[in-house]
């Protein structure tokens, strides 16, 4: 038998490491570096997360041309949006999507404890109503702004006979998720609520996509933010207000990906390790928008995953580190 020189030893090795990254695909794993905050702080709260045996899973689901993310703590089950009631992209426009059913039917969800509606349009709440009747939503939670959108009537007539309680959030307030998750909202802010409330009682059409609900998922020293659908303005006013505390190692990128969203401001503050994009295969609004994308790499964010190429993106952390798996 030959004996293989150690030039080709280097290059079968090389040859095999390559391979086994290749075949790993979506999944990636990160570490505690850009939570913000004390690192001896957030150190403790990563060791008490992990004593006590608790455990973060992030799921943001595919569900076509849409938002909805659930969250899955060591005591609570939240649903943040709940994509649309109908589809508009790959070739299925007007059918009805039962996506999300089915990924809460992968995921083991038979309760829900909180249901938090970013804003009102209806690719983020089209199947409120019927997420409530269905799995018994015990607290309601949304910004407290007024429209007259279908979904939106639908959803509180919902909460209203299920005796489903309604929380009205604005910046400031800290949800707490359970077993040491907690859900910080950065935005709208009391102003913003007073005066978008004032202006659709005086017949005016405000910027809906900014009145999302932004908040800071946290558990430990892993923290992950969620945008809804706001847009530069609102990114940019936060990254002022509140600069290295947005930090995250994961962002949800803003408005499914396109050009409107995902700042400078925001990604300078934020300083994610990874993007996670919910968007529908095809869809009729081009999302992600290639200038987004451009956006991230000139940031060096390496960690890209998409619902639209990747299915249900699935990020586990134990209150230090975090993994990424994909559905596809």
């Amino acid at each position: 038998m030959k004996r293989v020189s150690s030039r080709m030893s280097s290059f079968i090795c090389c040859l095999l490491l390559a391979c086994t990254l290749f075949l790993t695909g979506c999944g990636g794993q990160g570490t505690s570096g850009s939570a913000g905050g004390s690192g001896a702080g957030q150190e403790a709260k990563a060791a008490e997360a992990k004593a006590a045996g608790n455990s973060l899973t992030v799921k943001v689901l595919d569900v076509g041309q849409g938002d909805a993310i659930l969250i899955q703590t060591g005591s609570q089950t939240i649903l943040i949006d709940t994509g649309d009631d109908k589809y508009y992209e790959d070739g299925k426009k007007g059918k009805v999507n039962n996506q999300l059913f089915e990924e809460l039917q992968k995921a083991n969800v038979t309760a829900i404890d909180k249901l938090v509606l970013t804003h009102a349009h209806a690719d983020h709440i089209g199947k409120a109503a019927q997420v409530i009747e269905k799995y018994g939503v015990k607290e309601l939670v949304y910004n407290g702004i007024p429209s007259t959108n279908k979904y939106f009537v639908n959803a509180l007539k919902a909460a209203k006979a299920q005796g489903t309680k309604q929380v009205k959030v604005k910046a400031g307030d800290v949800l707490d998720f359970g077993s040491g998750v907690t859900y910080e909202v950065f935005s709208p802010t009391a102003q913003q609520i007073k005066d978008d409330t004032a202006a659709i009682k005086a017949g005016e059409k405000p910027e809906i996509n900014d009145q999302s609900v932004v908040g800071r998922l946290s558990f430990g020293s892993f923290a992950m933010l969620l945008t809804g659908d706001a847009e530069s303005p609102v990114e940019k006013q936060m990254a002022a207000s509140y600069g290295s505390k947005l930090q995250c190692q994961i962002l949800k990128s803003g408005h499914h990906g396109s050009k409107s969203s995902s700042s400078k401001e925001l990604l300078q503050a934020v300083k994610p390790e990874a993007v996670v994009i919910s968007a529908g295969a095809n869809n009729q609004y081009g999302h992600p928008h290639d200038v987004t994308l451009n956006k991230y790499k000139k940031q060096g964010i390496k960690q890209i995953y998409r619902t639209d190429q990747n299915g249900t993106v699935t990020i586990a952390s134990d209150g230090k580190g975090y993994s990424v798996s994909c559905g596809k």
